[in-house]
């Protein structure tokens, strides 16, 4: 199994979101979102490389079913994830926000 490690700026990403989907959907929304972040994470693991990079190094993945990509590199034998943005943000933003992770 690949070592992997995840960015400590995630749970607040994640934790924003999930408090989004539990003020606007229901409650309990918010932890399935975490949940399936969760659940994409040894997928990601084991087939991570299979996914295109869309910049620079990055590789994204949408997480199903909802709205947000999370990206993801290597570093050697190590997968970082680096980002979990929505889906409907701009390309220019996502890009600014993953250069400045370089």
């Amino acid at each position: 199994m690949r070592d992997f490690k995840i960015l400590p700026e995630i749970a607040d990403d994640l934790a924003e979101a999930a408090n989004w989907y539990d003020e606007k959907g229901y409650l309990g929304l918010g932890d399935r979102f975490i949940q399936t972040f969760y659940s994409y994470i040894p997928h990601i693991i084991e087939n991570g490389d299979i996914y295109r990079t869309v910049y620079s190094d990055f590789r994204k993945i949408l997480l199903q079913p909802f709205p947000y990509f999370v990206f993801y590199r290597y570093h050697g034998d190590l997968l970082m994830v680096t980002l979990v943005i929505g889906a409907a943000k701009r390309p220019a933003l996502i890009r600014r926000f993953l250069r400045s992770l370089k």
